[in-house]
């Protein structure tokens, strides 16, 4: 445990250190917005088109990871479905539990922390389990959002979702260039490397900048966000980690899904909060606190997934 915390501690003090940064001096909304862009369209899709390209692998041989993965969204998205309606919750608050209820920030936060304690050989796997987070978000997730709010063409959105997300563009170029032997120049391959060293850093420090923009607030209003906030960080993992023992596999075998599901609430569903009428801040309290709080929770997961 203390090699694990002493492993992803350097990550969490760049997030802490960006943090303090933006309560003193007040950054710009547009280094964020910049930082963010980058990562999103550049970084990431580079660190995951590359991890991919230089993997062999076939979708025949991970059928079992991704059909684990898509069961325990499907189960997550059914289970906030069933406890919204049973607390009767308002249509606003119903929607922002469906979609946060398992939208972890596995790429951001999820990939530096896996290549931290797994090491590079690693990034494939959690390349793949992204792909399936982003593939059920942007169809289950956002479709069902629309369909409450009564939009229209809510399949043409999802299409358009799907073709238009820079990391899933990343997926199927990795796959396609890895399936067909393609060797790329060593200039390119330069390239997307030092990209992806970025990656990391710019990461944690556009993570910290928003933590640092976050008001406190009146303190009873962070009850509800710290029981929503211990539900994803420790139920929704133990779901994933129960559900593996009980059909008889290893958590070992699945100890990068398992660490992706236990990640704190991504910054995604803040992006969407304006556009399917969610709780806002809300969702901003959830995401600055899951994220402190993951640092105990986090080695928990990571030191039991490895036993």
């Amino acid at each position: 445990m203390i090699y694990i915390l002493t492993t992803i501690a350097p990550l969490f003090l760049i997030i802490f250190i960006s943090a303090v940064f933006q309560k003193f001096q007040n950054v710009e909304g547009k280094w964020s917005n910049v930082l963010n862009e980058y990562v999103l369209k550049i970084g990431f899709p580079a660190l995951i088109f590359l991890a991919l390209i230089n993997s062999s692998f076939s979708f025949k041989e991970e059928i079992i990871l991704i059909t684990a993965n898509s069961l325990f969204l499907i189960v997550g998205f059914t289970l906030a479905f069933f406890i919204g309606k049973i607390l009767k919750l308002s249509k606003k608050m119903f929607l922002t539990l469906f979609i946060s209820f398992t939208f972890g920030n596995i790429g951001y936060l999820g990939i530096p922390i896996i290549v931290s304690v797994k090491g590079a050989e690693a990034l494939p796997t959690a390349s793949i389990i992204v792909a399936v987070y982003l593939f059920w978000m942007f169809t289950v997730g956002t479709g069902y959002l629309d369909y409450v709010n009564n939009k229209n063409n809510i399949g043409k959105k999802i299409f358009k979702n799907l073709i238009k997300n820079p990391l899933l563009i990343a997926v199927a170029l990795g796959f396609s260039i890895s399936g067909a032997g393609i060797v790329l120049p060593l200039v390119i391959m330069e390239t997307l490397d030092l990209i992806s060293m970025s990656v990391t850093p710019v990461v944690l420090v556009t993570i910290g900048l928003f933590v640092g923009t976050l008001k406190i607030g009146k303190l009873k209003e962070w009850a509800p966000v710290l029981l929503f906030s211990l539900s994803i960080l420790f139920i929704s993992p133990a779901i994933f980690y129960f559900s593996i023992k009980f059909l008889g596999l290893l958590p070992s075998d699945f100890s990068i899904s398992i660490i992706e599901a236990a990640m704190p609430l991504a910054i995604t569903p803040f992006a969407l909060a304006d556009t399917y009428n969610l709780q806002k801040t809300f969702i901003a309290r959830t995401i600055a606190l899951s994220t402190i709080l993951s640092i105990i929770s986090l080695p928990f997961w990571i030191t039991i997934t490895n036993f």
